[in-house]
């Protein structure tokens, strides 16, 4: 099998982009046109990588962050015609493919920006939002209009430590219980990265359609508290939702990071669920500094599906991790 030749066949989707936010928060033009080498991301790499769609970050906590955000994918789409568009539905990242385009899709890291108000929501919709964290470790009376009553860890941990914090853990608020509600009502996509694990558990029971973990890692390759048990896995797929592992190389292994690692996460999902509920979230642009990306930057993206038919994935199953599993999920929700 070419992994090449079944790259440039893909319908890639990626289910977590950072780069905007980040270029926003460093005072840089919110530009992806020209080569910048300080940013996993620009238009020559987004070409080069042959990426079809991707989830990105519109906001969290912020609400002008997130306006100023939105106002950047809607100015590349009217700027870069030939290159973007702007998708809604899965006919418009079908059409993205077709076109030799790249869909942007509009991702919430927390729905903390909406104040309370499920208005918010509906608005933030129809400028194009189809995916929604439910939180971005928000909770406690420490962070106004969470949607999670405690907030979640970001640590390495043991599975004896996770299972203690399963009990004293608090779930989702009322609000966070309205807007799983409303997500599903309007046909945005409920992402349960970062939340808690009593809060991940209660998003997936309530929702009637499937949900996503939209970039984290594999706790039993790596025990973080931003990985997914088997348990978790186990019940995301009962509901027909997809797990997505990130590029993060401190999600990947605790001490040796590697695309084989990488490649021994995705291979346990698809051992434990089978391959209908894998794909990857690269998180790009949205790592601490020192962070070293597996792989390195968009325009390796070949990388991961070289390695994935080195390990002896079958091409439909490739095609599935690559972006087809996230795009059901995206025809499912979003129509």
């Amino acid at each position: 099998m070419n992994a090449q030749l079944l790259h440039a066949k893909a319908m890639i989707f990626d289910g977590h982009n950072d780069s905007l936010a980040l270029k926003l928060e460093q005072g840089d033009p919110l530009d992806f046109g020209p080569t910048d080498p300080h940013y996993h991301v620009d238009l020559p790499r987004l070409r080069a990588s042959g990426l079809t769609a991707f989830n990105n970050f519109v906001g969290a906590r912020d609400l002008p962050i997130s306006l100023a955000l939105w106002e950047a994918i809607h100015w590349h789409v009217d700027t870069y015609p030939d290159d973007f568009l702007l998708a809604r539905s899965a006919a418009d990242i079908k059409r993205a493919k077709a076109d030799a385009k790249v869909a942007f899709v509009g991702q919430l890291e927390s729905c903390a920006c909406l104040g309370e108000r499920l208005g918010a929501l509906s608005l933030q919709y129809r400028l194009g939002l189809r995916v929604a964290n439910l939180s971005h470790g928000e909770g406690t009376e420490r962070h106004e209009h969470a949607l999670q009553i405690d907030n979640s860890v970001f640590d390495y941990t043991t599975a004896e430590v996770r299972e203690a914090a399963r009990k004293e853990l608090r779930g989702l608020t009322g609000f966070g219980r309205d807007v799983v509600r409303a997500c599903n009502d309007l046909g945005i996509i409920v992402d349960t990265a970062h939340a808690n694990d009593r809060a991940f558990y209660e998003a997936v029971e309530l929702s009637g359609k499937p949900c996503i973990f939209s970039h984290g890692g594999v706790f039993a390759i790596c025990p973080h508290f931003r990985a997914l048990t088997d348990d978790q896995t186990k019940a995301l797929a009962a509901k027909g939702g997809v797990m997505a592992v990130a590029f993060y190389d401190k999600f990947i292994h605790r001490e040796a990071p590697s695309m084989d690692k990488l490649i021994d996460q995705v291979e346990h999902v698809v051992n434990l669920v089978g391959p209908d509920h894998i794909g990857f979230g690269s998180d790009f642009d949205g790592l601490p500094q020192e962070a070293v990306p597996i792989p390195p930057h968009q325009g390796r993206l070949i990388d991961f599906t070289e390695a994935l038919v080195a390990r002896g994935f079958d091409e439909e199953t490739v095609l599935k991790i690559l972006g087809g599993n996230l795009l059901r999920v995206f025809e499912e929700v979003c129509g």
